[in-house]
């Protein structure tokens, strides 16, 4: 007889465990569903962190480009003017997303042709340009006491550089500043 009644709570334990309710499957389907956005926003977030970091990284590395330019030709004259003079007297910017002049030289002065080149350089070919609001601007400061040397006191000019980058309608700023001497 306890033979036969173990085998009746046997089959009425696996009538009771058949499967689990449809209730307790939407359940787990929702918890699963959630856990599955939670993970495709951080991996949204993740390539915008990337995109961001890599465009911040390229326009460090143009505006070093613009810093290493004027080191190389800041004596180069034209028109009885030194280049870094130039662009003491007259700030650079580049407004629009397009380069006018991309990269192509000609027999213009040096000057005309390293400012098509920093057009292009900051063109949307290199940076990314949402619109015209992103701009690229560099000014050079001069820096002295009273830029004519005085008796017995003699002293070299100092310049200092600024160039900016503001990306993304502004919301992305990079500044660098640098001492041209």
């Amino acid at each position: 007889m306890l033979k036969k009644s173990g085998k009746a709570d046997k089959r009425i334990k696996r009538l009771s465990e058949k499967g689990i309710t449809l209730l307790e499957g939407l359940v787990s389907t929702a918890i699963i569903g959630i856990g599955f956005i939670a993970v495709f926003q951080m991996v949204q977030y993740s390539v915008r962190s990337i995109d961001v970091s890599g465009e911040r990284t390229k326009a460090n590395y143009i505006a070093g480009t613009f810093a290493e330019d004027i080191y190389a030709f800041k004596n180069q004259e034209a028109s009885n003017k030194t280049f870094i003079d130039s662009l003491k007297d007259t700030e650079w910017k580049s407004e629009t997303c397009e380069a006018k002049n991309a990269h192509t030289f000609n027999n213009s002065t040096a000057n005309d042709n390293i400012r098509k080149k920093w057009s292009s350089r900051v063109s949307k070919n290199y940076l990314k340009c949402v619109d015209d609001t992103d701009k690229k601007n560099l000014k050079v400061y001069k820096m002295c006491d009273t830029c004519t040397p005085k008796k017995d006191k003699y002293f070299d000019q100092l310049y200092i550089g600024r160039m900016e980058i503001l990306m993304q309608k502004g919301s992305k700023k990079k500044y660098l500043y640098f001492q041209i001497k």
